[in-house]
């Protein structure tokens, strides 16, 4: 099967494509050790053992140069019931409307790994990815997509909850239920998919003048379901503050934390308060504070 179709959309997106990269490197710079994550689909920019850079990160593809066999994410898995989507099925779903031969047939018999490489930036660019992440595991070649922030959310099941909007000024406080366990502050891995969602609406609303904000995510288990609110308010760079729209990704994202944090072994707490700055095109989180 020819790859020109690929190969025109790769050329007429290098330049966008290399803009994004430049974006990243620049964000990782110096960084010593990359890790990825294929079963939390994460990937992970360390220096010197600290944290530069953890974002959701999505296997393209795999190459096997042995072979030179290449293998699209979706191989294999077209029979499987999946319970959530992957950002890659937009680029699944494009090649599909405008019969895009390349991206649609399950495997390639390959001249060598610029042409997997090639395959790969043009999936990752429809699916609005940042970066392309090259990871060497065993025989194998993997490409993983990386992208800025969140946009799904997988099933939390150890709390049944129900998502609302921020609750009225007049609601009273509910108990926390007794427990054992010790509550601590959720681990920054498990708080940053919330603060790139929260700083991607702030920047949605303040543009180039987005500072910093804080999110605030109140738990009430006092009733048969547990039940959350989410409150986000920005500030300016002129020092203006607002309070943001709470939108179903800032609801996801508060629910994958609740549920990650419980099966992480933290004790319940009641009220979550997580204050970021926008630096860049991300953000840091630059203190967080829990009450029960």
């Amino acid at each position: 099967m020819t790859l020109e179709a690929a190969r025109r959309i790769a050329e007429a997106s290098r330049d966008e494509w290399d803009a994004r990269m430049r974006a990243h490197d620049a964000r990782v710079a110096q960084h010593d050790d990359v890790h990825v994550d294929p079963e939390r689909q994460i990937a992970v920019w360390k220096r010197a053992g600290m944290l530069m850079l953890e974002a959701p990160a999505e296997l393209v593809g795999s190459f096997t140069p042995d072979l030179g066999l290449f293998r699209w994410w979706w191989s294999g898995k077209e029979h499987r019931l999946s319970l959530t989507t992957a950002r890659l099925d937009q680029a699944f779903a494009h090649a599909q409307e405008h019969d895009l031969r390349p991206l649609l047939a399950r495997q390639h018999q390959l001249d060598g790994e610029e042409d997997a490489a090639m395959l790969c930036r043009v999936a990752a660019h429809l699916a609005n990815a940042t970066a392309l992440l090259r990871q060497e595991e065993g025989d194998r070649v993997s490409f993983y997509a990386v992208f800025a922030a969140p946009t799904r959310a997988p099933i939390v099941p150890d709390l049944e909850i129900v998502r609302t909007l921020p609750p009225p000024p007049a609601r009273t406080p509910s108990s926390p239920p007794p427990s054992n366990r010790a509550v601590r502050e959720p681990g920054r891995a498990l708080l940053l998919p919330l603060v790139h969602v929260a700083s991607t609406l702030a920047r949605r609303a303040f543009h180039e003048h987005a500072r910093r904000g804080l999110v605030v995510v109140n738990v009430d288990t006092s009733r048969d379901k547990a039940r959350f609110y989410v409150t986000l308010v920005g500030a300016t760079t002129a020092g203006e503050l607002a309070a943001l729209d709470t939108t179903r990704d800032l609801l996801d994202a508060a629910g994958v934390l609740i549920g990650e944090d419980a099966r992480s072994g933290n004790g319940r707490w009641r009220k979550l308060v997580v204050h970021f700055e926008c630096v860049g095109d991300g953000a840091e989180i630059s203190r967080c504070e829990v009450s029960v």
